[in-house]
């Protein structure tokens, strides 16, 4: 080996020592702040979970949920970087290789293999340059609200682009050179290949040149990788991971009890990073900053001050900010708060940032700490974890943080502290008495529990059901219904109280558990086994909260039981009603219980209706703005979301606009009187609509 070769093995040696050195203490360091979160079993299952992380992250199918416009451009463009890259490896492996061990290549592989390798290294770098293009074209013409547009990601598009370019000219050099014999080896470079062929290259690159733009690849190569755990493109180490522990529950909010009986146990809730546990903490790393889950949600749409992504995003910065000083101290130490970086900080900031972003909306730039506001935007709908590709969970450190600034802090809007309060003292919002809870069904000859111990089914009223006088007549079109099909169905009466659900959701976990326990009691008194109720919210909250408590029910929610009944023939649907009817879907009937088609297909059943869908509908629905505890406070910031989505169904020229939830029945009638349509557009449940038609 020549002095030069030795030399140039040397560098090639200490440059990757010092890269690689870097790396692993930057990946290292972020796992141990990752891993001064609480625990949390995400090791079940392993087969799932490895079948899905290879479909979603290494197939890159996370990346084509709802297909089509922007996020199949998208898609489409990750894809071929995300494989351009992993095909791509192989050779940078040949490239750093031989730089260690001079002449080393992979030509013992024999050929045609060789060939066949040259061919997935010349075509997935051309490929890849088309993404990049694809990328640029995408930011400086399309230019999506969603993206964030710092410095780094161009860096990284700038990187890639200087490694596909170097690794083009080494190609085409490596093609006519004569001291590299490849059998065919032009004809199997399609694209630098051509390129020969196109402007008659016979002579290698000097030299002196090659080596210029061979140590340009690798520098930008190791500068990559090092770039890598200090920028977005972290999440190329995080995702994959975050595909494997994804939440196989079966439910779309899995919050974790909180055990007040025990010992040294000071505060509830959230209020430090390293109280989020440690898969909550991977999601930072994990995320791509994509924008998808801010792009979907109503409270960001509708100027308010919530950016999905910047939840993950700043849990992620005040990780880094606080972590070093965590782990330099004893486990049994804690870091004082003032020498710690706030999570969550104080009403002032959220106004800042909300000014900020009317200034400029793109300028999504994350901080170290979150606002009040922006934590009791969130409607809990759903949208920002049902389109993420990383399957980041975003509602759940919501509601951790509002746990936090309840049970602790005892700080929350006004309005709901007296709706808290009402629930305390009457079993429901409203505040009115258990006494008044049947008053809706007088005169209908519904039974108790008590009155008829073997009912079929428990019919849960639920509060709205019992106190809200529009949802009371939804619900005396649900009895009828029943009554026709001639189920032997009870309610509770006096004994039911609030499932609990928006409690839960705005973070007052004791209220809630307390709740869960004192229905669970009631229904084993009674031996109930199967429950349906009108309200999606009572239908989840039943469903997946309560068997925590030892509550464990088949549960349906009346869009179902109504379908079931029509199938099933046991009420009959005569009555035409000629009308366009189009139906808005329910946040926790749809993107978390998976229910779309009953609600359809019931309203289908009634004669001459003609339904009309609405642009965003199905698992892309946009929100009526009541969920997650919204229901009892006033929208102070931007549009009013139930104003947004009644425009939205108002487009379809309906007749009727459908609902499935007593929330959902509130706002969007709101809605409609609000734009002044109320004598041109009705807002009726379903429970209403196939009533009429019998």
């Amino acid at each position: 080996m020549s002095t030069t070769l030795a030399v140039n093995a040397i560098l090639v040696a200490l440059a990757m020592a010092a890269s690689f050195g870097y790396f692993f203490y930057k990946v290292i360091t972020l796992a141990r702040f990752v891993l001064l979160g609480k625990p949390e079993n995400r090791f079940d299952r392993i087969g799932t979970r490895l079948w899905r992380m290879i479909r979603n992250a290494i197939f890159q199918l996370a990346n084509f949920k709802r297909p089509k416009g922007d996020i199949l451009y998208a898609g489409i463009m990750h894809f071929m970087i995300f494989w351009g890259f992993m095909i791509l490896l192989a050779g940078e492996i040949e490239i750093l290789a031989g730089g260690l061990v001079p002449g080393f290549t992979f030509k013992f592989l024999g050929y045609p293999l060789y060939n066949i390798f040259i061919f997935s290294q010349d075509f997935m770098a051309t490929a890849v340059l088309m993404a990049i293009v694809m990328s640029l074209a995408r930011r400086f013409v399309e230019h999506p609200a969603k993206l964030n547009y710092h410095f780094g990601s161009y860096l990284i598009l700038g990187l890639i682009t200087g490694l596909m370019l170097t690794l083009f000219a080494m190609n085409v050099s490596n093609g006519v050179n004569p001291e590299e014999p490849v059998h065919g080896a032009v004809n199997w470079m399609l694209f630098a290949g051509s390129y020969i062929r196109l402007f008659h290259v016979t002579r290698p690159i000097p030299h002196v040149a090659y080596e210029a733009i061979w140590w340009s690849h690798v520098l930008m190569l190791l500068f990559f990788l090092d770039f890598i755990p200090n920028s977005k493109h972290l999440h190329l180490l995080g995702a994959i991971p975050n595909n494997f522990f994804v939440n196989l529950s079966g439910k779309s909010m899995q919050l974790q009890s909180i055990h007040f009986e025990a010992e040294g146990v000071e505060t509830f809730g959230v209020s430090k990073f390293e109280e989020f546990t440690w898969k909550q903490l991977l999601d930072g790393p994990a995320c791509t900053e994509c924008g998808r889950c801010t792009a979907d949600c109503p409270a960001w749409n509708t100027g308010k001050s919530l950016s999905p992504r910047e939840i993950i995003l700043n849990i992620k910065e005040n990780m880094k900010a606080n972590g070093p000083k965590l782990v330099r101290l004893k486990h049994d130490e804690k870091l004082p708060d003032d020498q710690r970086v706030a999570l969550l900080a104080d009403e002032a900031e959220g106004e800042k940032r909300l000014a900020a972003r009317k200034e400029d909306p793109m300028a999504h730039g994350t901080s170290t700490s979150l606002s009040p506001q922006e934590l009791w935007a969130c409607t809990t709908c759903g949208a920002c974890q049902q389109i993420c590709p990383v399957y980041n969970e975003h509602i759940r450190a919501i509601v951790d943080m509002r746990r936090y600034l309840v049970m602790t802090e005892s700080k929350m809007p006004q309005e709901l502290s007296a709706t808290f309060r009402n629930n305390d003292t009457n079993g429901n919002p409203w505040g009115l008495g258990s006494d008044a809870r049947l008053d809706w069904a007088e005169g209908l000859g519904v039974k108790t529990i008590q009155e008829l111990p073997d009912a079929e089914i428990l019919y849960w009223v639920g509060c709205a059901g019992a106190y809200d006088d529009r949802n009371k007549k939804i619900a005396t079109a649900f009895v009828k219904i029943l009554q026709a099909a001639g189920v032997r169905f009870a309610v509770l009466g006096q004994e039911e109280t609030c499932c609990g659900d928006w409690v839960r959701r705005a973070g007052n976990e004791y209220a809630f558990q307390a709740l869960a326990k004192q229905n669970v009691e009631t229904f084993k008194k009674y031996n109930i086994k199967r429950i349906v109720t009108v309200c999606p919210h009572g239908y989840y909250t039943i469903k997946h909260d309560y068997p925590e408590f030892g509550g464990n029910y088949e549960v349906f929610h009346h869009s179902q039981f109504i379908n079931q009944l029509i199938h099933e023939g046991r009420i009959k649907l005569t009555k035409p009603l000629a009308k366009t009817v189009t139906y808005h879907d329910s946040c926790y009937l749809g993107r978390h219980n998976n229910i779309y088609n009953e609600p359809r297909n019931a309203l289908a059943s009634v004669p001459q209706v003609q339904l009309k869908e609405m642009n965003r509908s199905f698992d892309n629905s946009f929100c009526c703005g009541a969920g997650g505890a919204r229901m009892w406070l006033e929208e102070k910031e931007g549009d009013r979301i139930n104003r947004v989505r009644t425009a939205e169904a108002l487009a379809c020229s309906p007749d009727v606009i459908a609902t499935a939830c007593p929330f959902c029945m509130t706002m969007i009638d709101d809605g409609v009187k609000d734009k002044g349509a109320e004598d041109n557009v009705k807002v009726l449940d379903i429970a209403e609509v196939v009533q009429r038609a019998m």
